[in-house]
């Protein structure tokens, strides 16, 4: 180890709370970022190596003088609201994106997929709010983060086990690692694709995959989904064509999730497509097995309008779903206009389920006409 590391105390690191310390493993690769909740399983890993290391030899020092592991220091570092975090994640895989070999990446792909989860869990509709809402000019990027998201949190919802979600979160995330931002590229190219264009889209899975076997994945099922994120059970998908058998539930999973962000998601040359429309045009493109109940899924679990879909109510009121209601036609809205006055400072919720607040249409989002502040509306 470098001088800039200095070992670090084991019980800093406790499940469930925020890392007031990066932590690094002997080899100066970094295993979790500052502020990242790990899971009791991720921080049994961690306590399992040798030794751990960590930058700031102040902070360290702070630390090492607690009396127990109940120290308030644990409580000093507040984290942002969930739709900031989500949000610095982007960062961190734009950096992965951009140089995917670099020998850092799957340290930060697995610090990706502890994030992503945690906010998930703790902050469900903030994160289905950042799929809907989401306004951020790079594309692969933001797409990977929103088909990451309903990943997660369906596979949460199928109570698939810990090892399993982890996969699936990390191969939506790294599933087009080899494409870079040609994403970007395409999304403003105004003629068709070029032969080369087209041989690298085909044969990106395939390559998303030699790239993470090169930096040191070796989760055979990440791999695998990675490898068949683009597989079709009827055989028209590709790069091999497989057919129902050959292709996992995890794949067909990413596959769904990615078709249905990218619907929902406005592209330069088209406005988003409103949440129903998007599962119902899902439902009848996607009328196969494995996606009729994934469907099923993606409904239960979203809603026909999911939170950060702006709705008029049938009182004539203007409002931003909040969370899911009992059914999934009557979310709660708080109310961002009354009788057509706009007021950002309104802060009425409706039940939908109620007859006089029945929704009456999704309308398009307009962030400025009604001066919305998301860290407000979803604080934790």
């Amino acid at each position: 180890m470098r001088g800039k590391y200095a070992p670090l105390s084991k019980l800093a690191i406790k499940a469930d709370q925020p890392l007031l310390f990066p932590v690094y493993n002997k080899q100066g690769v970094l295993l979790a970022e500052k502020g990242t909740q790990l899971s009791q399983d991720q921080v049994e890993k961690i306590l399992d190596l040798d030794a751990v290391y960590t930058l700031d030899r102040a902070l360290l020092s702070a630390l090492t003088k607690a009396k127990s592991a109940n120290d308030e220091s644990s409580s000093v570092f507040k984290l942002p609201p969930p739709l900031k975090r989500l949000a610095s994640l982007e960062k961190i895989l734009h950096d992965i994106y951009e140089n995917p070999l670099d020998p850092t990446s799957r340290s930060k792909i697995l610090t990706l997929i502890s994030r992503l989860q945690t906010i998930c869990e703790k902050s469900p509709n903030a994160a289905i709010a950042k799929i809907i809402t989401d306004d951020s000019n790079n594309y692969a990027i933001k797409h990977a983060i929103h088909t990451a998201i309903l990943c997660e949190l369906s596979s949460q919802y199928l109570n698939w086990d810990a090892e399993h979600r982890r996969s699936i979160v990390g191969a939506a995330l790294t599933m087009n690692i080899s494409l870079g931002f040609l994403q970007n590229k395409l999304l403003d190219q105004p003629q068709p694709l070029t032969i080369e264009q087209k041989e690298t889209i085909n044969n990106h899975p395939l390559k998303s995959a030699e790239i993470l076997k090169k930096i040191g994945v070796s989760n055979t099922t990440w791999l695998e989904l990675v490898e068949k994120h683009h597989e079709n059970i009827d055989g028209t998908g590709y790069p091999a064509g497989l057919t129902q058998s050959e292709i996992p539930i995890g794949s067909s999973l990413i596959s769904l999730a990615d078709v249905y962000c990218a619907k929902v998601t406005g592209r330069s040359y088209r406005e988003p497509i409103f949440a129903n429309v998007a599962v119902r045009d899902i439902y009848l493109e996607k009328d196969q097995a494995h996606a009729g109940t994934l469907i099923e899924v993606f409904v239960k679990l979203l809603g026909l309008y999911p939170p950060g879909c702006m709705v008029k109510l049938k009182s004539n009121e203007v409002g931003i779903v909040v969370k899911r209601g009992e059914r999934v036609d009557t979310p709660i809205v708080l109310i961002i206009n009354k009788a057509n006055t706009v007021s950002s400072t309104f802060k009425v919720k409706r039940n939908t389920g109620e007859k006089n607040f029945a929704i009456q249409s999704i309308i398009q989002q307009n962030q400025e006409l009604y001066s919305l502040d998301y860290d407000e509306i979803w604080p934790n």
